[in-house]
């Protein structure tokens, strides 16, 4: 064999490798591996999906206490997320009022919730109404940041974000609305490190899991702090603290059911484009952010167990029917579940999923009838 053979062979595997991927296949280096053989590290997880002990799952015990299965399952599932709520309420650091696009004030706090934390809030008041008025505390998913909530562009894409202004949707609506910049989106995206990874949220859920807590229960520790800013300014915000809803969609609106599930103090959530079974949707896909990841959470409880822990409070999602992420199927099957905890609670029709036309994307107008119709019952 001539001293170039190893270089001609590899090259012949490149132009394979390179023809079967503009062919749409994916050439296998592997493909000599013994038939039927359980290899793929998926494969050992699949597996044990199907036997998960779910030990708290309220489905399987429908005759208990319903109330005290809440307290139980809560308890557990602020320990599992690393959901912790501060003594006190943050403080304040910096107050501004600026112009809204096509008229009117924003006012921007950060909140210092923490060492190490600094909130973002952006408050769009209602013109006129009631006093005190309702609050919605809005959420964005896996996009640019808050800044949407009141139809400010600062990217090229945002031009085509229709319908993901929440703000200005709540405040016409009469609410106070309190748009939060969630941690690794918009000012919050990982700027003191580097190099990062280009997926906004894979180093923070990283890390997180270093000191045992999770993404997912640091952002609801986030709402709970903006929440006892809120009560505490009640008086001085014209808030009624006693009716504080959370929105958003899909990674808005995962925060929005899981803060509401974990803090008691939500009144309700609108959570869209981001409800399915755990084993169904997160934990068969790629994940290349861990935005929902909680460790352990299938020895304990599935998404229905979730929706079960905000009852008796009104519970909206809204999904779409052909949604590649967070299909309406899935939803309707959790609700469906969910539905016998709300049942015990004598509240079931403030249970709502609403199934549309279309993809992964929020429907203002399905979304705030449903929303409303709930909160009516």
């Amino acid at each position: 064999m001539s001293k170039s053979a190893p270089g001609v062979r590899a090259l012949a595997l490149a132009l394979r490798r390179r023809a079967a991927r503009w062919l749409g296949r994916a050439a296998d280096p592997f493909a000599d591996s013994a038939s039927g053989m359980a290899l793929s590290p998926s494969a050992r997880h699949f597996a044990d999906y199907e036997s998960a002990p779910l030990a708290m799952r309220f489905a399987s015990k429908p005759e208990q206490d319903a109330a005290a299965w809440q307290a139980e399952a809560r308890t557990k599932l602020a320990a599992l997320a690393g959901y912790r709520r501060a003594a006190q309420a943050p403080v304040a650091v910096d107050d501004a009022a600026l112009p809204l696009p096509g008229g009117g004030v924003r006012r921007r706090v950060y909140l210092r919730a923490r060492p190490g934390v600094d909130i973002p809030v952006h408050i769009v008041a209602p013109r006129g109404g009631a006093s005190p008025a309702p609050v919605m505390l809005c959420l964005q998913g896996t996009n640019t940041g808050a800044h949407l909530s009141w139809g400010e562009v600062r990217f090229p894409a945002d031009a085509d974000m229709k319908g993901y202004d929440f703000a200005r949707q709540a405040s016409s609506r009469g609410y106070i609305a309190v748009a939060i910049e969630q941690s690794c989106f918009g000012e919050r995206t990982e700027r003191a490190i580097a190099p990062r990874s280009e997926a906004p949220c894979v180093d923070a859920t990283m890390h997180a899991l270093l000191l045992g807590r999770s993404l997912m229960g640091e952002r609801c520790a986030d709402v709970s702090a903006v929440v006892d800013w809120i009560a505490a300014e009640s008086a001085a915000l014209g808030a009624d603290p006693a009716r504080i809803y959370a929105m958003g969609h899909s990674a808005g609106g995962s925060v929005a059911l899981f803060a509401a599930a974990l803090d008691t103090r939500i009144a309700g959530a609108l959570a869209c484009g981001c409800l399915g079974f755990i084993r169904e949707t997160i934990g068969r896909r790629r994940d290349n952010q861990g935005q929902n990841v909680i460790p352990g959470i299938l020895n304990w409880m599935e998404t229905a167990d979730i929706v079960g822990l905000v009852a008796p409070r009104p519970f909206v999602t809204v999904a779409g029917e052909t949604d590649p992420i967070w299909p309406a199927g899935g939803a309707e099957a959790v609700c469906k579940e969910a539905r016998a905890i709300y049942e015990k609670f004598g509240a079931a029709a403030r249970l709502r999923c609403i199934s549309a036309p279309g993809g992964h994307v929020f429907r203002p107008v399905e979304s705030w009838t449903a929303f409303e119709a709930a909160l009516s019952v």
